[in-house]
């Protein structure tokens, strides 16, 4: 017989599977970023863009996320979760197929475009399934394989372009062979949310799914019953964002965070780093550099964002969420504080060293700071009658805080200077970090439903971190 812990961790493991499907399919997305990095100057060549247009590429891809983003939560809300999956991964498939296929400049964008918009949506609709079939045991962690995955679709496609031509096709060919794969499994072995399924009213089809899942009638029927108390109630979406005092706070604080993110420097700074390098950003004398645009610089902040999202991937299931985020923000910000000093010395290859160490440890610890953010606790700390509109917003202030930055960067570049872009990323770093220790609640290893009481049932919403503390 196994004792009640060996059970909990059993049935914890159990819907494992489910997320690691569901993840896995969002290599090729990966994959397709980093083809789209590595070929920039290909493309600019093949298209005949100049220094100016080079970016195009990019704003597409970003605009499509942007989009995608903005409607997953209403796709997501009447379509469910696993349908937006297929939908989104298998136009998505298709959609970078075209790319690498594409005649011209203009199929090449809308082609992007598309997997842009069908990256937003696949973002949005396996993070809310993730986090609502898993336990509370490996939830955080099942939560940081959609990001894992994702960088690591990027490692691939870093490994493919070197060495023999035409390997890169290959490898996509193979991808794209096992995401039809991973694709026809969800068809056929997943099952919806059982949360989606329970808030539309379906609650004998909820604890079908919910006994598929735990493989326990009793703890499946006293989950659904945690599950209906909280679906309690007319409102749903952004009805119950507009009559909830506290959502409402709770998700502009979240949106805002997740703005200021990107404004500390998260995405741009790497994006700067393999967009923008000229040895003249980080040494003007040539002779004390020791990479070149072709040398890796790519595949070290590839890497290095591999290695963040591994660490904190494990990381949260040891550490609370909010004491990951607040770690990883402050020694994000003393690397790029050093970075931002190694700019004022005079070239030689000591600076050169230090300001390729100094961003490479901001990159590994911001960027997983930045994951556990977004696809953890932000998916977490939605209530179940408003989490597909909750953690759509979300995403979008993500994706219009990349898109801000990526227009803003060249006119900060050319009046601050780099040294000066570092400082107002610290500067952002900063505020977020205050926000973040002054209001963002710890969601620890608790059910989605007490997460949800205690949030919504504190006094205020200035108090709720310090009500959830107490209670």
């Amino acid at each position: 017989m196994l004792s009640n812990t060996e059970k909990y961790k059993d049935l914890a493991l159990r819907p494992l599977s489910r997320a690691v499907i569901v993840a896995a399919m969002g290599i090729i997305f990966g994959f397709d970023i980093a083809s789209v990095f590595l070929n920039q100057g290909f493309l600019s060549s093949l298209y005949l863009l100049v220094e100016s247009q080079s970016d195009i590429i990019i704003g597409s891809y970003i605009l499509g996320l942007l989009f995608g983003t903005f409607v997953a939560g209403y796709i997501t809300y009447g379509s469910g979760r696993k349908l937006s999956i297929i939908v989104s991964s298998t136009v998505g498939s298709l959609a970078i197929l075209a790319s690498f296929v594409a005649p011209n400049l203009s199929t090449l964008l809308c082609a992007e475009w598309v997997i842009g918009f069908c990256f937003g949506l696949y973002l949005t609709s396996a993070s809310l399934y993730i986090n609502e079939i898993m336990l509370p045991r490996n939830r955080a962690l099942s939560l940081m394989l959609v990001p894992f995955f994702v960088v690591f679709g990027s490692i691939i496609a870093a490994i493919s372009y070197q060495g023999i031509p035409g390997k890169p096709l290959i490898s996509f060919v193979i991808l794209f062979l096992i995401n039809i794969l991973l694709i026809t499994l969800a068809v056929f072995k997943l099952p919806e949310s059982p949360r989606y399924l329970a808030v539309a009213g379906s609650s004998d089809a909820a604890l079908s799914v919910l006994f598929n899942l735990r493989q326990e009638m009793s703890f499946a029927a006293r989950e659904l019953a945690e599950i209906n108390e909280c679906c309690r109630g007319e409102t749903r979406g952004i009805e119950f964002f507009l009559q909830n005092t506290n959502y409402r706070r709770l998700l502009a604080f979240l949106c805002f965070t997740a703005f200021m993110f990107n404004l500390s420097g998260v995405t741009i700074i790497p994006y700067v780093l393999i967009n923008k390098l000229s040895p003249t950003l980080l040494c003007t004398d040539n002779s004390q550099c020791f990479y070149t645009f072709e040398s890796y610089v790519i595949y070290t902040a590839i890497i290095a964002a591999f290695i963040s999202v591994l660490l904190f991937l494990f990381s949260s299931e040891r550490l609370r969420r909010r004491s990951l985020v607040l770690t990883g923000g402050v020694i994000s910000a003393i690397f790029l504080l050093i970075g931002s000093l190694a700019t004022l010395l005079d070239d030689s290859a000591l600076k050169n060293w230090i300001m390729s160490i100094s961003f490479t440890g901001y990159i590994i610890f911001s960027f997983g700071a930045y994951a556990i953010f977004i696809f953890v606790i932000s998916v977490e700390l939605m209530p179940i009658r408003a989490r597909e509109f909750g953690y759509a917003a979300v995403l979008v202030s993500n994706s219009t805080g990349i898109l801000f930055c990526i227009q803003t960067y060249e006119p900060a570049l050319h009046r601050f200077g780099f040294t000066g872009l570092l400082f107002m990323c610290i500067a952002s770093t900063l505020l977020a970090l205050y926000l973040i220790y002054c209001l963002l609640p710890s969601s620890g290893k608790q059910k989605l439903e007490m997460i949800e009481n205690r949030i919504m049932s504190a006094p205020s919403f200035s108090r709720i971190v310090s009500y959830h503390d107490e209670r």
